[in-house]
This record gives structure tokens, C-alpha cells and sequence, in this order.
């Protein structure tokens, strides 16, 4: 029997290899479908490195943003210090005036007490 089926009915080996001669080559088809899957491969990572890209770059302005809010910060708190040294020296200077009014108080007190015990 010259035919692809065997006595059972079933596909002899051999057919299925005339099955395949007849149609597209097994190693184009697969190197078609790797440069599809390479191709789709390539263009996904392209994709994904873009992304990164303008999350790295979006990071970086917002570090920038950062940096210049934070200088700021410190200007301003710089800028405190000097003003608190510069309050501390002013009540340092005005404690020892105000201990002095606070002397002549008592002694104008005391000088209006022995003002009135003598009318």
C-alpha cells in the first residue's frame, strides 16, 4: 500500500513530512516568529526605558524643587538665629537698665513715704 494511512487508519511518519515539504519551511516559520517575539520584546523594553527615563527626569526636577524650598528653609532659619542672638543681646542690655528703674522706684517709693510722714 502506497498510501500515508496504514491499515488502522492512522498518518504514517512519513506523511506528516511530505505534510510539511508542503507548506512553509519549519526554520522560517520559527525564525519569523523569534523575530516577531524579539521585535515585540524590543519594542516592550523601549517602552519600559522611556518610562524610567521620564521617572528619573520627573524625580530630578522634583529633587530640584526640594533643594531650592529647603535653601530657602535654611536662609530663613539662619536668618532667625541672628535675630534671636540679636533679641538676646538687646535683654541682656535692658535687664540691667531695668534693675536700675526698678532701684529708683523703690527709692521715689521711698522717698514719697517719708514725704507724707513729715506733712
Amino acid at each position: 500500500m502506497s498510501s500515508a494511512h496504514d491499515t488502522k487508519g492512522t498518518v504514517r511518519p512519513e506523511s506528516r513530512n511530505n505534510t510539511a515539504s508542503n507548506s512553509i519551511p519549519a526554520s522560517d516559520s520559527v525564525d519569523a516568529a523569534a523575530r516577531r517575539a524579539f521585535g515585540s520584546t524590543t519594542q516592550y523594553l523601549q517602552a519600559e526605558l522611556e518610562a524610567s527615563g521620564s521617572d528619573l527626569g520627573l524625580l530630578e526636577k522634583l529633587n530640584d524643587a526640594s533643594i531650592t524650598k529647603y535653601e530657602g528653609l535654611s536662609r530663613q532659619a539662619q536668618d532667625m538665629l541672628v535675630h534671636a542672638y540679636k533679641i538676646k543681646q538687646t535683654y541682656n542690655e535692658m535687664t540691667l537698665q531695668i534693675a536700675q528703674v526698678d532701684s529708683l522706684v523703690e527709692s521715689v517709693d521711698t522717698l514719697e513715704h517719708v514725704a507724707q510722714e513729715l506733712d
